[in-house]
């Protein structure tokens, strides 16, 4: 699959109003398999931050702008047939969980998670996994179906 470029803006209120103008005001967006994908302005500091300390515990705090120059990614993986959705992992459950679905495209190591909201899905977030560990266990992670 061809990935669009990166992109690269000067400021977070640039990055915002393209993830607005691109993924907000034309949801929802349908995956390759049809299922509509919907994209909330709020969902920006969750997707496209991180946290300064390295704990789950602490707030996402700073824009991430390896996430952001990557953002034009997260349509073209959500529409690439090539790609095997995998059940998403539900932490306060501690078990997989299907109305969860991780779209993982190698050999850029780049996921998009979206859930399960009623008759449509939602956006979560999107990155480059940044360690093997985490890598094999998405790869490993039960098929999505549905």
């Amino acid at each position: 699959m061809a990935l669009s470029e990166l992109l690269y803006l000067s400021s977070e209120e640039e990055y915002k109003k393209y993830f607005i103008e691109n993924y907000c005001k034309v949801s929802p967006i349908a995956t390759f398999d049809g299922l509509p994908v919907v994209f909330y302005p709020e969902m920006f500091e969750h997707a496209f931050y991180k946290r300064a300390k390295a704990s789950w515990h602490a707030p996402k705090d700073s824009l991430d702008r390896e996430r952001c120059k990557r953002m034009r990614w997260i349509k073209n993986v959500l529409n690439d047939d090539s790609i095997i959705p995998r059940q998403g992992y539900d932490k306060a459950r501690n078990r997989y969980d299907n109305s969860r679905r991780v779209a993982f495209l190698a050999p850029n190591d780049y996921i998009v998670v979206i859930r399960k909201a009623g008759a449509t899905w939602r956006f979560v977030t999107a990155y480059v996994i940044d360690n093997e560990r985490t890598k094999k266990k998405i790869l490993s992670s039960p098929a999505w179906h549905s």
